[in-house]
């Protein structure tokens, strides 16, 4: 069990020590690392209620058109249910903090909840499904899920100082997401293709992103 929970942890904690030195004013490691506790603690509740949805999916509505249930566990169970947890977790502990006072601090601070939901997320997989599950998702779905966090923070950041609309923080996020999951749940060589290629441009677009918000120098208030 110990080399399943190394596996698991691994690949996030890597992700974010390089979003965290990325930052050119470093923040406190205590509140890093609560946010990553935060991430990992709201997996259970938002696991009951993928639970709930999937379960109310399959009894009011006949799933009889596969593709149909795919995108709807893509889009509506994963994308909107696990980064809405994210997103009320952001909200809640970090947005408006007076302690988060530049632009980046919300890439960190989103990168550690969604690390932290990684971590738990992939030693679920890793225990269920064995050590090779977590070399594949240590390079697919654990970056996937540090993208989708610089994502919101970006659009967290953009809300609270350039006054954009705060939903999009969650709706991107939401968007992105059920079209990785929609990739990752098809099946195929061609299907494995386009997972890729997304998942190189997901990351590419968060890294654009965080970088532009890194480069912004001075502290707001």
């Amino acid at each position: 069990m110990l080399i399943y929970l190394i596996a698991a942890i691994v690949p996030a904690i890597a992700i974010l020590l390089v979003v965290y030195a990325y930052d050119r004013h470093k923040e406190p490691p205590r509140h890093v690392w609560r946010l990553v506790l935060l991430g990992a603690l709201v997996v259970l509740p938002i696991g009951l209620a993928e639970r709930a949805l999937l379960n109310a999916y399959s009894t009011s509505f006949a799933p009889s058109i596969p593709f149909l249930g795919a995108l709807f566990t893509a889009f509506f169970v994963a994308g909107a249910v696990e980064e809405g947890g994210k997103a009320l977790i952001f909200y809640r502990f970090v947005y408006k903090q007076k302690w988060v006072d530049e632009p980046y601090d919300h890439i960190v601070y989103a990168v550690a909840i969604g690390m932290g939901f990684a971590l738990v997320e992939n030693y679920l997989y890793v225990t269920s499904y064995g050590l090779t599950t977590a070399f594949v998702r240590a390079f697919t779905a654990v970056p996937a899920h540090a993208a989708f966090g610089a994502v919101m923070g970006s659009l967290f950041s953009q809300s609270r100082y350039h006054h954009a609309p705060l939903r999009w923080a969650y709706l991107i996020p939401a968007f992105l997401h059920g079209l990785y999951d929609t990739f990752a749940m098809a099946q195929g060589f061609f299907a494995n293709l386009l997972l890729i290629a997304y998942l190189m441009w997901l990351v590419g677009f968060a890294f654009v992103r965080s970088t532009a918000l890194r480069n912004i120098r001075y502290r707001m208030s």
